[in-house]
């Protein structure tokens, strides 16, 4: 009896996560691709605001901070919204791929999520603003 209630739990269990996996993959289906033209920042000094935060006299902070691990964000120009960056499956981390583009204009193409009032973007392809 015992070992039947166990096996139905672990079923049920196993049932719940294949439909969790199956309902966020649908969702990221459904997300059109986007992108994003901004400037790459280290999210740290831009919200607080430290060493002038951005642009071309903050580069050698954003450099230090990004290669550090802190979170790498992109500013966008249209909006002012500032977008956490992660790279989709697969490729290079967001901090060992963006660094080269601190303090730079950048252009993201990818998916964003949005969620609790924060932004996302699963980025599938960098590279330099003209």
């Amino acid at each position: 009896m015992k070992k039947s209630k166990l096996l139905i739990i672990a079923l049920l269990s196993v049932v719940s996560v294949l439909a969790a996996s199956a309902q966020g993959k649908k969702a990221m289906k459904e997300m059109k691709e986007v992108t994003i033209i901004g400037e790459v920042i280290d999210q740290k000094c831009y919200l607080t605001g430290m060493n002038g935060a951005r642009g071309e006299e903050h580069k050698e902070c954003a450099i230090m901070c990004i290669k550090g691990g802190l979170p790498v964000g992109v500013l966008e120009d249209k909006t002012d919204k500032v977008y956490t960056v992660v790279p989709k499956a697969g490729m290079k981390g967001a901090n060992e791929e963006l660094v080269q583009y601190a303090a730079e204009k950048v252009k993201l193409t990818g998916m964003v999520v949005q969620k609790g009032g924060q932004n996302l973007l699963v980025y599938t392809k960098v590279e330099p603003a003209k």
